[in-house]
């Protein structure tokens, strides 16, 4: 029996539906799963269609010894449940937290006969607190799901530090089993800009699959049910479908070594820079590449004036963020500036075509820029918004 917890400390980025679907995606290739909602929003719970009396057992009992887990858990799609409620917030807050500490979760699952279930799958919080402590110190391994925003990249960084120190202090075995993109939309450049970051920073890690946006996972979220029971012939159910495939060859039958470090790369790595750095060097003299052209094209039709703009944007960011939006903006093909109006702001962001544009804002509050996804994120003061075209162009608004 392996525990793979899923976790990211930035809320938003499909992690309960991606261990939902990926546990029903398991247990339709005949693995015996278990899921752990350990989230006190209960996103998962409500997920499967499941809303508890006040009175219904649920993984708060688990984790204080008030029930056992016969006796709390919930049979959904082939998987058994146990679940969560808005109480477990109450619960965290009131005195009855007490009588939890970092390794509740651990002792309740070691009460399991091993046997008994392949994978059980737990669904943590977006913060750190007494919950996820208990997700991060059960689990063999985790998997952390991000869509192609910063601040799931910054949930990613920050759970990668963390494990050092819980490795430590709680649970040396605990490593990190994947990275999952979900919602992922490669026609965005900024989606693709962060998957290329991470698969650069973390390597063979990264699911080679990943989760493309599609309706029918939001939709089938809504009518309590996964993806892969309301349409299994969506783009969604066969994503899932592939992640399930390939979470399976890194894991099924492999509890200490896990398949994500796929050392291929390793040596191949070395050989893809010497390639490059030789090349360059005999290239630049003579003709470059068609591939080179069109990037040094780029970069010289842009103006003293233009190039001022990404200065200026650069400047209001810390050093750690300079160098990412530094390496977004030299690409684009043109900037324009304009004073910021947020009533104006606001109405374009309503009738913009969100597949083309995004759009991001900058606070006295922030330390870097952060997607608007709704007009009512646009409020002043602002001290930057930047309206980002899929196709090459950005319109900076200061």
């Amino acid at each position: 029996m392996m525990i793979v917890g899923f976790c990211n400390l930035k809320g938003g980025v499909g992690k309960t539906t991606a261990c939902q679907n990926v546990a029903i995606a398991l247990a339709k290739k005949g693995k015996r799963i278990a899921i752990v909602d350990m989230d006190p929003q209960s996103n998962l719970s409500a997920g499967f269609g499941i809303n508890l009396a006040p009175t219904d057992p649920q993984v708060f009992d688990l984790l204080t010894g008030a029930v056992e887990w016969d006796d709390v858990i919930m049979s959904k799609e082939g998987v058994d449940i146990v679940p969560s409620s808005l109480s477990l917030v109450m619960a965290e807050m009131n005195d009855d937290s007490s009588s939890l500490n970092h390794d509740s979760l651990r002792k309740a699952l070691s009460k399991i006969d091993s046997d008994r279930y392949d994978y059980v799958l737990l669904d943590s919080p977006p913060q750190l607190g007494i919950f996820t402590q208990n997700v991060l110190t059960a689990s063999d391994k985790i998997i952390v799901p991000m869509d192609g925003g910063f601040y799931s990249l910054f949930g990613l960084r920050l759970i990668d530090r963390s494990m050092d120190i819980f490795r430590q202090r709680f649970n040396p075995s605990l490593k990190i089993g994947g990275i999952l993109m979900t919602n992922y939309n490669p026609r965005l450049y900024i989606a693709r800009k962060i998957h290329d970051d991470v698969k650069r920073s973390f390597g063979g890690l990264l699911f080679e699959s990943y989760i493309r946006q599609n309706v029918s996972i939001v939709e089938a979220s809504s009518f309590g049910m996964s993806v892969l029971k309301y349409d299994h012939r969506s783009k969604g159910a066969e994503c899932y479908t592939l992640v399930a495939d390939e979470f399976l060859s890194r894991f099924d039958g492999n509890a200490d070594e896990s398949a994500p470090v796929v050392k291929p790369e390793p040596p191949a790595a070395p050989k893809e820079p010497v390639k490059t750095v030789t090349a360059e060097k005999k290239t630049e003299p003579v003709t470059p590449p068609p591939a080179n052209p069109q990037t040094v094209e780029k970069l010289v039709t842009l103006g003293a004036y233009e190039e001022g703009i990404k200065q200026d944007v650069l400047d209001l960011l810390p050093d750690p963020e300079k160098a990412t939006w530094e390496g977004m903006l030299k690409n684009v093909k043109e900037i324009s500036r304009g004073e910021i109006d947020v009533r104006s702001l606001r109405e374009d962001f309503e009738d913009s075509d969100k597949e083309r544009y995004t759009f991001y804002v900058l606070n006295d509050e922030a330390a870097s820029f952060w997607p608007v996804m709704y007009p009512d994120q646009i409020i002043e003061p602002l001290r930057c918004v930047i309206k980002w075209d899929d196709y090459g162009s950005v319109e900076v608004f200061m």
